[in-house]
């Protein structure tokens, strides 16, 4: 195997800040990705962040499709499958009869607590080997970056 091939797709010392964080992001996404479809029922990053935002109190399919940045038919097909596969349950809003409120069940919210647990595992293990003075110096770059990033979401 030559050294292009064993080295592709990971970052070099002549990268940029920005390349390094855009291969560290699609190599996270991809373990998180397996992390989620190893458990029991297996689920995609898009089903566990439903079932954590339901959990957290966003219960309607508007509040899911502006938080996720997705349209109303995308975010409608991914609540029908948890519908279908027994996590989600849909119901009338207390307020409005037109409004569909979203809420977990039991089995739901074992899936949540499985996914919690083995991604809280997965970010341990991360940072492990990181002194702590320097997670505690980088920490507030890498939120900074997010919440720049968040706002460039939200613009468009």
């Amino acid at each position: 195997m030559s050294d292009d091939t064993e080295s592709a797709g990971r970052p070099s010392s002549g990268d940029s800040l920005g390349e390094v964080l855009l291969a560290l992001g699609g190599r996270l996404t991809r373990l998180q990705t397996e992390i989620l479809a190893d458990l029991d029922p297996p689920m995609t990053i898009r089903q566990y962040r439903i079932l954590s935002r339901v959990d957290s109190g966003h219960t309607s399919l508007t509040a899911l499709c502006k938080l996720a940045h997705r349209n109303p038919s995308t975010m409608s097909q991914s609540v029908d499958k948890l519908v279908t596969q027994g996590l989600l349950i849909r119901g009338v809003s207390g307020t409005s009869r037109r409004t569909m409120r979203l809420s977990l069940t039991r089995a739901g919210k074992l899936a949540l607590e499985s996914g919690d647990r083995a991604l809280g595992k997965f970010t341990s293990e991360l940072t492990a080997g990181l002194p702590k003075e320097l997670q505690q110096q980088i920490l507030p770059a890498l939120n900074q970056l997010y919440v720049d990033v968040q706002g460039n979401l939200d613009a468009r």
